[in-house]
């Protein structure tokens, strides 16, 4: 099922097609969702009570330059406030995080986490199996925040002008939308947390819980367009860079997802 809403298009995961869904009215729709907790899994639809699990609805909030549709997946009991938000992959060669996304899919959720998992931002690049996505620009140079023409020709090409990209610019629309208190995005192959302008107690307990270093990702001196770069300095909620190293066992993943988890709800 799919219903229009103020923020995107939205397909609501389980619902199965019975005369007693509603098909067309969003206003059916609604009354279906406030009554029934929606799972990935088996398409089971059951009362939203303590112990049933957390609404889960998918999102449509852009496309790429190819017209593959970036999803956001929304988790959350009624009433949880802290947003976090999730991103497995900017560069498409990099997708270790979509490993965490992919568990938090499934994962209980905290019952005060609002959680939003974008498994990537860049699907042309993930199908490619390129940094870049698919006008050879790097999504993480592209973000309005000390942008600069920079590594024309190269994978850290930062595009032909300042969210140029469709990709780019579905995030920033959905970053602005959601008003995140904390962004999580994964990346490799450098191997630690970003050290970040605020909020580094949020950082260091990430990496704790992921057990990784606290690293300074500096960009040699100026990151110029960066996600993170902007995020944190546009919007009240800190974005947190997690670098994976070229390679990230289950045992790791499995440690950032309960650590996203846990953080997001103490934090």
């Amino acid at each position: 099922m799919t219903v229009k809403t103020g923020l995107s298009e939205v397909d609501v995961i389980g619902v199965p097609h019975s005369p007693r869904v509603p098909r067309t009215a969003a206003a059916g729709l609604a009354a279906v969702v406030a009554a029934t907790v929606l799972t990935l899994g088996g398409g089971q639809v059951a009362p939203a009570d303590a112990a049933a699990g957390p609404v889960t609805t998918r999102h449509d909030i852009g496309t790429s330059v190819k017209g593959r549709t970036i999803w956001a997946i929304h988790r959350a009991y009624p009433g949880a406030t802290k947003k976090v938000i999730v991103i497995g992959a900017i560069h498409g060669d990099e997708t270790a995080g979509m490993g965490v996304t992919s568990r938090l899919k499934r994962r209980d959720v905290p019952r005060n986490v609002d959680l939003w998992i974008i498994p990537t931002i860049n699907p042309d690049g993930v199908a490619a199996g390129t940094r870049t996505n698919a006008r050879k620009v790097d999504l993480n140079r592209n973000f309005p925040y000390r942008w600069k023409r920079i590594n024309v020709g190269r994978s850290t090409y930062s595009g032909p002008s300042a969210a140029s990209e469709p990709e780019t610019r579905a995030l920033l629309r959905f970053i602005d939308r959601v008003n995140p208190r904390i962004t999580v995005s994964f990346h490799q192959p450098l191997f630690g947390v970003g050290l970040n302008t605020k909020r580094n107690e949020v950082v260091r307990a990430l990496a704790k819980g992921i057990a990784l270093p606290v690293e300074s990702y500096a960009c040699t001196g100026v990151c110029h367009g960066s996600f993170t770069s902007w995020h944190n300095r546009n919007k009240p909620g800190v974005a947190v860079t997690v670098e994976f190293g070229r390679t990230a066992s289950a045992w790791r993943r499995e440690k950032a997802t309960s650590a996203v988890l846990s953080v997001g709800s103490r934090y």
